[in-house]
């Protein structure tokens, strides 16, 4: 029995993910809109616009910081709260670490971005969520949008883009792609059209007037954007006849066809510009909208009154879902979700 429950002991303490990853201290960046001084255990700091940062112990109990300027001093007490590691034991092991973690200091820890906020009406300080890096008017990034490379199953293409301030915080962001290989599934052995493809985006954005990460460093946006993607390609489907005649035999008929396909996206977006160093930086962006589809088919000569697809296009509809019919037009629901890499100049 001894060793069974050393055995169960020993299993809990290896899937208990706030005390395998978690380190007894943590990180946090502090930092305000006026010079000013924080007083953390017995030391005094000085701190401003630029963040510096304190790593304490983790624990159940508040984290107490002193603000001083010109004499005035204000008491925070920053509530400790369960970290990330914590909760992945629900994922990985059915929360059975949480068993272990919860008689662990190293399961907690405190708001990663605290900023203070000077108001000179009351003279004292405020915790604030204002974002304090401002992009200036006139600011330059260029970037790609690795993804589009990448996206064989659709239209892969090679982007380019630019990004201009006109005004602070405030910026318009064009991009052009062009198809460079193609598609996955391209099966034709037929060139009825050359094949092609471009995409145009431009996209307005507003910065630092929403904090939903509660970090005052990072610059966050909304944005409207309008995308549009053009495709020629060449295309082949395989079907049959309906026979009427049991006994006679079905031929396999190929069918050429060409596609000209046109995509409208409208999407408002959710994103995020996160710095790598000084002069690199990643935009992590989500958003949604609605997408409008028109899809041209050339030659073709399917006709679902009188053929049927075999088996290997019978998911054509599924894969590809312009349909089969010389015209179609279709509006949807669209979903975004990507980031681009990019240079400021």
């Amino acid at each position: 029995m001894r060793q069974i429950l050393y055995f169960l002991s020993i299993v809990l303490l290896l899937n208990s993910c706030a005390t395998l990853t978690n380190r007894k201290t943590t990180k946090i960046s502090i930092s305000a809109d006026t010079e000013s001084n924080i007083v953390y255990n017995t030391d005094t700091i000085a701190i401003g616009k630029q963040s510096i940062k304190i790593k304490p112990l983790r624990s159940r109990d508040s984290l107490s910081l002193v603000v001083l300027k010109d004499g005035y001093k204000n008491e925070f007490d920053i509530k400790a709260k369960n970290s990330i590691a914590f909760f992945t034991n629900i994922p990985f092991n059915y929360g059975l670490g949480m068993l272990v973690d919860l008689t662990n200091q190293k399961r907690f820890t405190y708001k990663k971005n605290l900023h203070f906020s000077w108001d000179s009406i009351n003279n004292n300080f405020n915790l604030s969520l204002k974002k304090i890096n401002e992009i200036k008017k006139g600011t330059t990034f260029i970037y790609t949008s690795p993804l589009n490379a990448i996206d064989v199953f659709s239209t892969p293409m090679l982007t380019l883009g630019t990004e201009y301030f006109v005004s602070n915080n405030i910026s318009i962001s064009t991009e052009f792609g062009t198809k460079y290989t193609e598609r996955l599934r391209d099966q034709s052995n037929t060139t009825l059209i050359k094949d092609k493809g471009y995409s145009f985006r431009i996209e307005p954005k507003l910065y630092n007037k929403i904090n939903l990460t509660g970090n005052t460093t990072l610059n966050e946006y909304l944005s409207l954007e309008l995308r549009i993607i053009k495709n020629n390609y060449n295309d082949s489907i395989g079907y049959f006849e309906n026979q009427l005649d049991p006994n006679q035999e079905i031929a396999l008929i190929t069918d050429d066809f060409a596609r000209k396909k046109t995509i409208t996206l409208i999407n408002l977006k959710y994103g995020i510009n996160v710095p790598v160093g000084k002069l690199f930086y990643f935009d992590f962006y989500s958003g949604f909208g609605i997408r409008l589809r028109k899809v041209e088919n050339l030659a073709l000569e399917f006709d679902n009154e009188i053929h049927y697809l075999r088996d290997d296009d019978n998911h054509y509809d599924f894969f590809r879902d312009e349909g089969l019919k010389t015209i179609n037009k279709n509006k949807e629901f669209n979903f975004s979700l990507g980031f681009k890499f990019g240079v400021k100049l």
